[in-house]
């Protein structure tokens, strides 16, 4: 194989060429950025309030069930008490018989 080379006197254009002016499409599309970042900002704050209000609100929930739970255990507590008197009575009475 091998390589040929371009011996024409055409001129070879720059790979890379940069332009220093600013340009209406540039300001443009700095603008859309700018307001992309802005709703975008504005859009996870909301969702950021609502998740905040509910971790809240769930909190509330937890406290009252915390405290129902509470007020069933002490009443299961002395449920179990009771049938545990219960229990030794009936077993009272069947110790005292002949």
């Amino acid at each position: 194989m091998t390589i040929e080379h371009d011996t024409s006197n055409e001129p070879v254009p720059d790979r890379v060429r940069f332009d220093r002016t600013i340009n209406l499409g540039h300001i443009l599309t700095f603008l859309g950025f700018i307001l992309t970042i802005m709703v975008t900002w504005g859009t996870m704050d909301k969702r950021v309030t609502v998740l905040e209000e509910a971790r809240k609100a769930q909190e509330a929930r937890d406290i009252q069930q915390d405290g129902r739970l509470s007020e069933k255990m002490g009443e299961i507590r002395d449920s179990l008490t009771e049938l545990k008197r219960g229990v030794e009575q009936v077993r009272d009475r069947l110790e005292k018989r002949p």
